[in-house]
This record gives structure tokens, C-alpha cells and sequence, in this order.
């Protein structure tokens, strides 16, 4: 299908920004058109009338995120009773009929953010200050997003900026851009808004309750966040390195505070990784966890992380979901992970479970602030998806069901449903891995081996990232500035042998000679480290496949294949599935 026929069908008809459904939106015959096409949005009224039809035509896409970016990751497996549209995308076979494969419903939502950003008048002002630019703002985020999702999964399509609201405009011939073009085109639009303080709207309704002002300021991609994404898409790592850094150690959102000797100090402007940081298994049945007892030290939690993309703390951009059909979309997660009568179609994959089973467990056995003692739990694994697989029997079989994304479930009978108040886009976590992959580039492009390491760190041990020149708070702080890896493996900031860049451990994480370890076989060791750990702590949430086109593109389409192909495990590779994957066209989805 050419890009004239694929704007031709999706964008005939009259824009419409309704609240309710937006089944028919582009349809030419709509009797549902709320703006003709030279309305001007010149009223608060207008404007935030607008950005709901917007969030209500977001909901329509955040599925996709997840379903898209998982299903052909190699995280994810089929069950048995997978439908033929989702076996389809996991063995790259994209037939015509998907469901899954409906480009429109990403245009539905760029083209009402075009009508917004073109109609909408931002001189006005009242109290000598402007009242329509938080929609603004927020409307370009929502764009810059969903313009990224679409080059991510499709490869090259159709780029406008004007609002098509008649049958002519859907005819003329629009460029396409591929995720770097993309870059060029949206990292002038967003740098004037960088470190804009997006609106939060108290009293949305989402799963059925009010949404509270700690949530609703959660509804927008920040602007700094998507300039670093693209940042790191067009490979300039040191502004994707300088954008995400400013972003967790300049930010006056965040905050820690700490007290020692009867002092108290309050760190602004830094994002540590918060509560949680230290997981167990909350059930203590884990497949390789028996009851570990594991000690608290100085107040510090080695306790259970709660459901983390539930966690206010650890959120950053949500998109709210609903309960019940009547308010709106209810997400289709829950159903693919996890039901109480084995008839999910999704799965953990047995390449996920290797790559947590060959983790080391860190326990400390430290008596004061000065020791370092620690002891190896070997055999553990990384605690989190022990935390997240729940094990289930029915009268038939047991199987296993993946709770990362439950958030509440309804029972009638012996029928357990399960649903999720909102999906997460981003959250503390993957902007740390995201800035560890950005400067282990940057070292690489620098050819700077302790910068590497720096980057390793991020991982390891956050403390010296977020207080350069010391603290001391130190004792008190660390634990939560414990890097990502601590929140399933933890204390690894104690282990001086293991976890740590080395030339002996490079090595026989190669399988070379320690003589033979290079600078470039330092960058892979960080880089494959750093790959696992999004496994490790980002998967099930949509990043996945796109992840692994970006190392990708830095390692070779091989790369990619291979961790893809070996989904069942390492020993169980899919040969005909790798010989696919080499070839870069079968990444990306067709237009439809």
C-alpha cells in the first residue's frame, strides 16, 4: 500500500474530538463534528475540552505499546490458547486482518493534536499570564510520542503537522520519515519547552474513581524525556547522556531528605530510585527461592517491592485506563497475563527465566556502617520474577501467570477478572538504564573506558552519580540510590568480584583470554549488561523489541536475531526465526 492510499484511508472525514468513543472519527459521514475546520480553540474551555478527547483517543493506542513491543520481543512466549493474531506477530507473520496492526488509530491521535496545536491561541493571557499553554504543551507531547511509537514499529511513515479535515488535504503527498528524520523534525519542536511543568487535572475519571492530583500530573510525556529518546535514536549520545542526567540529578519535582545525629537535610532536584528498592519474594514460593529471612540493617528495607508500575513514587507517565466498558477503553493487558483459568495467551518466556536464574543474589551481613561484608545467595537469581510469576493450578493443570500488571481484580463465583487503573510510559528505572546506555555510547564514541564504567555504575551503584563530590549522608542515602540491578539482586555496591567491569570477568563472560580483552570488548560487557537489565526490570511493559533495534543498530541485525530467536531458551534456538530477523524489513510492520 503506498503512503497516497494509506493518508486516503485513514484520514477522510471531519475531525471530531469527542469524549465518549472515537469509533468514527475520520469518518466523512460523522454527524459527531464538534470543530469545522477554521474553529479557533480561544477559550480554557476549548482547550482542555480538546486535550480530553485527545487522552480519550491516547487510551485507544496504549495497548499496542505493550502487546507491539513485547509479543515480538524475546521475553514473551505464546500458551497454548494464543489467537492467530498474536502468534502471528511472534512468529513475524503480519497478516492484512490484525487487529493489532491498525496504523489509524495512531493517526487519530496525532491529527487531533495537529488540530490543537494549529487552531489553538496562545497569545491569550489572563492575570498577565498565559492560559492555553499547558494544553499546548501537552498536545505537542502526546504528538512527539505517538509519532515515535509509529516510526518504531512501521519503520518510515507518513509525517504532517496540519490538521486534515477535508478529503483534499488527504490527497496531497506527505514525506516519510523514518525514527532519525523523525528526530530532526521534533527536537526543534519540543527544545522551547523542555523543562515545561506539564498540567495536572484533579477530578479526570479513570477506572471508575477520580483521579487524584498526584495522578493527574502524571498524564503527559515529559518533554525532557522524549528529547532524550530521540537524542539517543540519532545516536547524538551526549545530549541523550546530558538530557536524561539533568533529568534525574537537576529535576525540582524530586526530592530525598535525610537526617543524621539529629540533623536533617533535604536533597532537591534528585531522582533516586526510591522505596523498594531491595526485593524479596513476597510469597517465599518461588520456583528457586525458599525462605531467605533476610535481615534489615539500620532501618533499611530488604523488604517486598510493591507493584512498581502501580507505585506513585515510581511512575512518571501513565495513561489511564477504565474499569468498565461504559467509561471508556478497558485495557486488554490483564487478559493477555494473567486469568485464574489458565486461558491467557501470554507468557514469561524460558530465555527470561535463564537470564534471572543466572543473576547473583547479594546478601549483606554487614554488623556497622564501615563493614562491607556480604555473602553470595548463589542459586537465587534475581528476585523479581519471583516477585512477579505467580504460580496457579485448576482442576486441569498448573500453570504460571504474570502479576506485573494487576492492580485490582473482581470475583464472581469461582471467575476471578483482572484489570489495571492505568498503563506506565515511563518511570524512574528505564530513565536510569536509558541514561547508562546513553553515556556507555558516549564512551565508546569517546573511546573512554572509565566513562564505561561510570556507565556500569549507574547500574551497580547510583551514589556517586547523584552526589559527585560525596555526602555526608552517605550511610543513610546509599541504599536508596542503590543502581536498578539492587532491586532484584540486592546489595551488589558490596561485591568487589562479581558484578563489577573487570578484565577477568570480561573475560569469562566472553570465554577469552584475560590478555585478549579489549576496549571494545569492555563497551559489548556494559552494553549486554545493561540489555539484560532492561530485560530484567523493564520487560512485560513495551520497550523490549524496540530496545533491541536500537542495540541493534549499534551491533548488528544479528543481535537482535539471535536474542529473539531463543525465546524457548538457549539450548531450543528457532533457526528459520533467526535466518528471518537477519533480514531488517521483517522488524517492522506493515501500513494498513
Amino acid at each position: 500500500m503506498n503512503k497516497k492510499s494509506v493518508i486516503g484511508l485513514l484520514f477522510v472525514g471531519a475531525l471530531t474530538f469527542m469524549t465518549t468513543s472515537c469509533a468514527d472519527m475520520f469518518n466523512i459521514d460523522s454527524s459527531r463534528i464538534v470543530y469545522e475546520h477554521n474553529h479557533k480553540l480561544d477559550s480554557s474551555a476549548d482547550s482542555v475540552y480538546s486535550t480530553i478527547g485527545i487522552l480519550h483517543a491516547f487510551q485507544q493506542i496504549a495497548d499496542r505499546y505493550i502487546i507491539l513491543g513485547e509479543v515480538r520481543g524475546d521475553m514473551v512466549d505464546l500458551n497454548k490458547n494464543a489467537k492467530a493474531s498474536l502468534r502471528n506477530l511472534s512468529e513475524f507473520n503480519f497478516d492484512d486482518d490484525n487487529e493489532y496492526l491498525r496504523v489509524g488509530d495512531y493517526y487519530n491521535v496525532i491529527n487531533n493534536c495537529n488540530y490543537l496545536i494549529t487552531h489553538m491561541d496562545t497569545t491569550i493571557r489572563h492575570n498577565n499570564k498565559p492560559v492555553m499553554t499547558d494544553e499546548y504543551v501537552a498536545a505537542l507531547s502526546i504528538r512527539a510520542w505517538t509519532y515515535m511509537q509509529l516510526a518504531l514499529n512501521y519503520g518510515k511513515v507518513p509525517y504532517f503537522t496540519n490538521p486534515i479535515t477535508k478529503v483534499a488535504e488527504s490527497e496531497a503527498d506527505y514525506p516519510l520519515y523514518d525514527i532519525k528524520d523523525l528526530a530532526l523534525e521534533l527536537i526543534p519542536q519540543l527544545l522551547p519547552y523542555m523543562e515545561y511543568d506539564l498540567p495536572a487535572w484533579e477530578g479526570l475519571s479513570a477506572g471508575g474513581s477520580s483521579l487524584t492530583a498526584a495522578t493527574c500530573d502524571l498524564l503527559f510525556p515529559p518533554i525532557q524525556l522524549l528529547l532524550g529518546d530521540l537524542y539517543l535514536w540519532l545516536g547524538d549520545y551526549q545530549n541523550a547522556w546530558s538530557t536524561y542526567s539533568d533529568f534525574i540529578t537537576d529535576n525540582p519535582k524530586y526530592s530525598m531528605r535525610a537526617s543524621t545525629g539529629g540533623a536533617s537535610t533535604t536533597f532537591t532536584g534528585l531522582m533516586p530510585l526510591g522505596d523498594g528498592q531491595i526485593t524479596t519474594d513476597p510469597r517465599r514460593t518461588g520456583r528457586n527461592v525458599t525462605a531467605l529471612n533476610y535481615p534489615t540493617y539500620n532501618g533499611i528495607g530488604m523488604g517486598m517491592l510493591t507493584n512498581i508500575l502501580g507505585s506513585r513514587g515510581e511512575a512518571i507517565t501513565v495513561v489511564p485506563m477504565e474499569i468498565s466498558s461504559e467509561n471508556g477503553t478497558v485495557s486488554e493487558i490483564p487478559s493477555l497475563f494473567t486469568s485464574s483459568e489458565n486461558t491467557h495467551p501470554l507468557k514469561g518466556s524460558a530465555l527470561w527465566e535463564q537470564i534471572s536464574n543466572a543473576q547473583h543474589y547479594f546478601y549483606s551481613t554487614r554488623t556497622s556502617t564501615a563493614s562491607t561484608e556480604y555473602s553470595v545467595l548463589g542459586g537465587k537469581g534475581d528476585q523479581r520474577i519471583n516477585f512477579y510469576v505467580k504460580e496457579q493450578k485448576n482442576d486441569e493443570d498448573e500453570f504460571e501467570t504474570m502479576e506485573k500488571f494487576v492492580q485490582g481484580r473482581t470475583t464472581t463465583g469461582s471467575s476471578t477478572t483482572y484489570y489495571i487503573r492505568m498503563l506506565v510510559l515511563y518511570r524512574r528505572a528505564l530513565v536510569h538504564l536509558r541514561a547508562a546506555e546513553a553515556l556507555n555510547c558516549l564512551a565508546n564514541q569517546q573511546h573512554n573506558s572509565q566513562m564505561a564504567v561510570q556507565a556500569f555504575n549507574i547500574l551497580r551503584d547510583g551514589f556517586d552519580l547523584l552526589f559527585p563530590n560525596g555526602s555526608t549522608y552517605k550511610a543513610e542515602l546509599q541504599p536508596f540510590t542503590l543502581g536498578v540491578h539492587a532491586r532484584g539482586c540486592g546489595f551488589v555496591y558490596l561485591d568487589t568480584a562479581s558484578y563489577v567491569v573487570k578484565d577477568n570477568v570480561i573475560a569469562e563472560f566472553y570465554n577469552k583470554d584475560v590478555a585478549d580483552v579489549n576496549f571494545s570488548d569492555t563497551i559489548h560487557y556494559v552494553e549486554d549488561r545493561i540489555c539484560d537489565e532492561l530485560a530484567l526490570e523493564t520487560t512485560f511493559e513495551g520497550n523490549r523489541f524496540t530496545d533491541l533495534i536500537r542495540f541493534a543498530e549499534r551491533r548488528g541485525a544479528d543481535y537482535l536475531a539471535g536474542k529473539v530467536a531463543c525465546r524457548k531458551g538457549y539450548e531450543n534456538r528457532d533457526e528459520a526465526l533467526y535466518q528471518k530477523l537477519l533480514d531488517k524489513k521483517n522488524w517492522y510492520l506493515p501500513l494498513k
